[in-house]
């Protein structure tokens, strides 16, 4: 038996990530950011009856989502070939032979999917849907056809561990949110001089909390810039 050295503390993984810069940086994560967004946490409550097909590669950091939240609650991942997930038949297929009953879309492709073939998703219990702003359309062509299925926006940066707020969307509105932080999270939303702004005014989305990232590897001037201190704490 090995004897247990890891603290909440220590690295999980870095990914790399190129956000709106497109120069890649490495994002490393602690394990404790891992725990924070699968563990007791109020974006989705896993369980051992819950079956997830995972959907990204494995350089992109929904995959901390869909890999872990099975595996750290005595649920079941799986995995499938990569013509299975672009053949939207075959993609069918399998979520109804696995008993899938969650999974994780880009808004793109789960807008190409509600256009082509809704059927994908008959079985369906959950549905987590994000990366890029959410169609109106779509969402409502798809609440429309399975109105028992629970969909929910996710928002956040690879630098706060895949989510950072997320919304459950209930009805479907001309914008839809991106909801309030998730469980030991904050955000805030700041003036240029970093004072929060009163409500409906604009400002810049702060995120904090234990999912925030150490920082970026081998690059301090960056993180300096980049990770602040908390003002509010």
């Amino acid at each position: 038996p090995l004897k247990p050295i890891n603290t909440s503390a220590h690295l999980a993984y870095v990914m790399y990530t190129s956000g709106s810069t497109g120069t890649p940086k490495g994002v490393m994560i602690e394990q404790k950011s891992v725990i924070r967004l699968v563990k007791n946490t109020n974006i989705y409550s896993f369980s051992s009856s819950d079956k997830i097909l995972s959907t990204s590669a494995i350089s992109f950091d929904a995959t901390t989502f869909e890999y872990w939240g099975p595996l750290l609650n005595g649920g079941q991942l799986v995995l499938c070939p990569q013509k299975k997930l672009l053949d939207q038949n075959l993609l069918s297929e399998e979520i109804k032979y696995r008993s899938i009953n969650i999974m994780w879309f880009t808004s793109g492709w789960l807008n190409q999917l509600v256009d082509v073939n809704l059927n994908v998703f008959n079985g369906l219990r959950t549905v987590i849907v994000g990366g890029d702003k959410l169609s109106r359309v779509h969402i409502a062509k798809l609440k429309s056809a399975y109105p028992e299925i629970k969909i929910i926006n996710g928002y956040g940066p690879t630098e706060n561990t895949t989510f950072s707020t997320t919304f459950n969307i209930q009805n479907v509105v001309n914008s839809i949110p991106i909801g309030t932080p998730i469980t030991n999270s904050q955000a805030y939303i700041l003036s240029n001089t970093d004072q929060l702004q009163p409500i409906g005014v604009v400002g810049e989305i702060c995120i904090g909390g234990e999912g925030l990232a150490r920082g970026y590897l081998n690059q301090p001037e960056l993180t300096k810039e980049k990770f602040i201190e908390n003002p509010f704490i």
